[in-house]
């Protein structure tokens, strides 16, 4: 059975009921030693091993909502003041951005095997990313033909990329 109290993940009776026996044996020596007990001191009280008590103290920490106030004056949540770490930032966008269009100009420059190559072997306007045999199969060529032509596309790519005085690590960061 499953015992019905506040938690929010609720666990099995004798889960609960084994945190319980631990929850006793800590107080217990708590009593004894007149300070809290260590975990090993705990295991050895009950027989069991220091993985075990972290294990189930673990499962006894309660859990709290993130949609609670940050404090009874605010009504911001404990969640909004989690940041998101996938979140960019107005430069970051607009760098982005940027960089897309520049992207844009130099794909335009590529001739069209070039293009046609670039687009389906990294998934760009709207393809999808697709193998060598694959784009060999839609284009009809051989798949080392495909490697060649991906292979001087992107030194091309490359080249204006350098002619702009940027690196992979300022492109691709």
């Amino acid at each position: 059975g499953i015992m019905n109290q506040t938690r929010t993940i609720r666990l099995p009776i004798h889960v609960i009921k084994e945190i319980n026996s631990y929850l006793r044996s800590a107080r217990k020596l708590a009593q004894q030693l007149d300070r809290e007990p260590e975990l090993d001191e705990i295991a050895a009280d009950m027989g069991c091993t220091v993985e075990n008590v972290r294990r189930l103290f673990g499962l006894n920490e309660r859990t709290t909502s993130a949609n609670i106030p940050v404090s009874r004056d605010s009504e911001r949540t404990v969640l909004e003041c989690i940041p998101d770490d996938d979140c960019v930032g107005p430069e970051q966008d607009a760098q982005t951005e940027k960089m897309t269009q520049v992207l844009e100009v130099w794909l335009e420059k590529l001739n069209d095997k070039q293009l046609a190559v670039v687009e389906r072997r990294f998934g760009l306007h709207g393809f999808e990313k697709l193998t060598l045999e694959q784009v060999g199969a839609e284009i009809g060529v051989t798949r080392e033909r495909v490697r060649q032509i991906q292979m001087d596309a992107l030194n091309r790519l490359r080249g204006f990329m350098e002619s702009q005085g940027l690196d992979n690590e300022s492109v691709f960061d």
